[in-house]
C-alpha cells in the first residue's frame, strides 16, 4: 500500500503540511500504479491494522478492527472504502473510529510529494508518506464544490462543503507565496474533465444556494474540529478575492 497509496484531504494536510490544523473524520488516498483491489485491497488493509497494533504494543495494547465499508449504493466511482475502529484497554467495545476511502478511478496531474509525518505525541516518529501537492489538493477542493453543485441541483440535498471552503482559506492564506500556480486555470480546467465538470469563473464556487448551507452548518461542521473557528462571513469574503486571483494565474 505504501507504493500505491497517495494521501490527500484534511489529515494530509493536518499530518503533513500544517501540523496544527483541524482534525478529520477519515483518511483520504489516490490510488496510483499497480494498487490492489476488491479482496486483495481488503487483505492489505487487515494486514496494515495487523502491523499497526504490533508496533503500538510497546506503548498501550490496542485492538484494530478493519471491515469494509458497505455503501446502500455501489460507488460511481469504484470506490474502495473501510471502515476502522480501535479499542483501548479501558473500553470493552471499540470507540475510536475512522473511515480509510481509496479513489480508484482519480488521476494525479501534478506528480506527488514525500513529506515527513508532523507527529506532535511524545512516541518517536520519523516517517515519510507520499502526499498531494498542494495545487492538486486546492484543484481537487475546488472541483468538489462543482460536483456538489451539480448533486445539489440534481437531488435538493447534499452534505455541507464547509470544511473545504474552510481548507481553501487555510492553505490561501499561509502557503500562497509557496505555490506554483504558473498556468492554473488550464490545470483546474484539466482536474474538473476528470469528473465532467466545468466552471465559468470564480462565482462558479460560490453559488448562493450551496453558501446557505455552508453559512447554516459552519458552526456544526467545524466547531467541534476547529478551535476558535473563524465566522462563515471571515473566511468567504476573504476567499473569493483568493479564488479570483486563483483563476487569473498567467501561464
Amino acid at each position: 500500500l505504501r507504493e500505491t497509496l497517495v494521501f490527500k484531504g484534511g489529515t494530509a494536510l493536518r499530518k503533513c503540511y500544517f501540523g496544527d490544523y483541524r482534525f478529520s473524520e477519515d483518511l483520504d488516498f489516490t490510488a496510483v500504479g499497480a494498487v490492489p483491489t476488491g479482496a486483495a485491497m481488503e487483505s492489505a488493509m487487515q494486514e496494515a491494522c495487523a502491523q499497526t497494533v504490533k508496533l503500538l504494543d510497546p506503548y498501550v495494547p490496542i485492538d484494530i478492527v478493519c471491515e469494509r465499508h458497505v455503501e446502500r449504493e455501489p460507488h460511481p466511482g469504484g470506490q474502495e472504502a473501510f471502515d476502522i475502529r480501535a479499542r483501548f484497554p479501558w473500553h470493552r467495545q471499540p470507540q475510536a473510529n475512522v473511515m480509510v476511502e481509496v479513489a480508484v478511478d482519480e488521476k494525479l496531474l501534478k506528480p506527488s510529494l514525500n513529506r515527513p509525518v508532523l507527529h506532535d505525541y511524545g512516541e518517536p516518529l520519523e516517517v515519510t508518506v507520499a502526499v498531494y501537492s498542494l495545487e492538486e489538493i486546492i484543484a481537487e477542493k475546488l472541483r468538489a464544490l462543482l460536483q456538489h453543485l451539480r448533486a445539489l441541483e440534481q437531488r435538493g440535498w447534499v452534505r455541507s462543503r464547509a470544511r473545504d471552503y474552510y481548507d481553501l482559506w487555510r492553505i490561501l492564506g499561509e502557503y500562497r507565496d509557496r505555490l506554483d500556480l504558473a498556468d492554473f486555470p488550464t490545470f483546474l480546467r484539466e482536474k474538473c474533465a476528470i469528473r465532467d465538470v466545468k466552471f465559468t469563473g470564480p462565482e462558479s464556487f460560490f453559488p448562493p444556494s450551496m453558501l446557505a448551507v455552508v453559512e447554516k452548518t459552519w458552526d456544526q461542521w467545524l466547531g467541534p474540529l476547529v478551535p476558535n473557528l473563524p465566522s462563515y462571513a471571515t473566511v468567504i469574503n476573504d476567499l473569493r478575492p483568493q479564488i479570483t486571483a486563483l483563476l487569473s494565474a498567467d501561464s
